[in-house]
């Protein structure tokens, strides 16, 4: 196996009018590049939709969450018949039996942070609960529980903590950082940048109103019961992202097989999510207009520099089609900077229009461009 491996992901996509991703005012997220404003989707929220959708792809599924004490509680309550006082005392005391240094439970028994394990071990937490009933229905009080939890570390602590270092598909190429906890700790092999738009763009207000069914109509009544201003933006994307396969090998146990697969269910994914912000308003569920995915065997390259200088769009050529055509043109520049000698594997596929050159062959559809890839990881890995 190669010591350096890189799958790199790099897609065009035109978003009609939407806000798929705001701030906390509530105006679509954007950025400065080259000296102009571009239209913005971060990768935190980009990663989010991204794992959601390989996990409903794989069926299996992990919960990041700081009300795991409370998920054991309803979960006893819901199979157990528990008590709720005496569930929620459980969920609580269980998730502190691991010992996790600086991990706490508030007076809402939230924990302090966040905690990421697969969703079935709020199940196999909660069984710990029930064999250990006896001994958390002796903490009535405070001193008591906190005798009570001393216990009841010793007596499961470590399996709690087999529990918090549960290992899925999604924690693997994602990661997982737990502080004080070393053993939790997986580094991801995905890394995801922020989406930017090819070029300069402005923040669009909507002004709008809601109408009263009842009212609507009436003598001198409009019927308009809320008025108010959304904001959006449309736009074409450049998105990147890149996958470190020796390292998604290691954090799936040594297996390249496995690797190979979850690399390419992530690709898929990659490419056709669409975040869901104001969905009901906005139906922005558009195809990618280009994918392209390079094996690479030197390092992660970002093709997002060619957006530097934005695009600009002449006369009904639209933002799409100059987008894709300055990608080529810095993908060809930077395979003569670097030397095609690292590129081991190099494919797209388009929308519309027939191959780009400088983007390796053309693989016509989605699912022939994942097969190629899938060949390409098989035979480095």
């Amino acid at each position: 196996m190669k010591r350096r491996l890189y799958l790199d992901l790099h897609v065009i996509h035109s978003y009609p009018l939407s806000c798929l991703n705001r701030d906390d005012l509530n105006i679509p997220k954007t950025a400065f590049y080259g000296g102009e404003q571009r239209g913005r989707i971060s990768s935190q929220s980009g990663k989010r939709h991204v794992r959601v959708e390989v996990e409903d792809r794989l069926g299996e599924w992990a919960v990041r969450t700081k009300r795991l004490p409370e998920s054991i509680a309803g979960e006893l309550v819901r199979a157990g018949g528990w008590d709720e006082d005496l569930a929620q005392r459980a969920g609580r005391m269980v998730v502190l039996a691991a010992g996790v240094k600086g991990v706490a439970v508030d007076g809402d028994n939230d924990t302090n942070s966040m905690l990421l394990l697969l969703k079935g071990g709020i199940v196999e937490l909660a069984g710990v609960a029930v064999e250990q009933r006896e001994l958390i229905e002796a903490g009535v009080d405070k001193k008591a529980e906190e005798a009570a939890q001393a216990k009841l570390a010793k007596a499961v602590g470590e399996r709690v903590l087999g529990i918090f270092r549960g290992l899925t598909s999604s924690i693997a190429a994602f990661g997982r950082m737990l502080a004080n906890e070393p053993g939790s700790a997986v580094a991801g092999a995905v890394q995801v940048a922020h989406q930017l738009t090819t070029h300069a763009l402005a923040v669009q207000p909507d002004y709008f109103t809601a109408v009263d069914d009842i009212t609507h109509g009436q003598e001198d009544e409009s019927g308009s019961a809320h008025l108010g201003t959304a904001f959006h933006t449309s736009g074409t994307y450049y998105r990147y992202s890149s996958v470190n396969l020796p390292e998604l090998v290691g954090n799936l146990g040594d297996d390249p097989v496995a690797a190979r697969d979850l690399a390419v269910e992530f690709a898929r994914s990659f490419a056709v999510v669409v975040p869901s912000a104001r969905k009901g308003s906005t139906a922005p569920f558009t195809p990618p207009s280009l994918v392209h995915a390079v094996l690479r065997g030197d390092q992660p390259v970002n093709l997002g520099g060619a957006f530097e200088k934005p695009v600009a769009a002449d006369r009904g050529s639209g933002f799409v089609e100059p987008s894709i055509e300055r990608l080529a043109a810095h993908a060809a520049a930077v395979n003569a900077f670097l030397g095609a000698g690292h590129v081991f594997a190099s494919a797209h596929t388009v929308l519309t229009g027939g191959a780009v050159g400088s983007l390796g062959d053309n693989a016509g559809s989605l699912d022939k461009l994942l097969a190629t890839v899938g060949t390409a990881i098989g035979e480095r890995l």
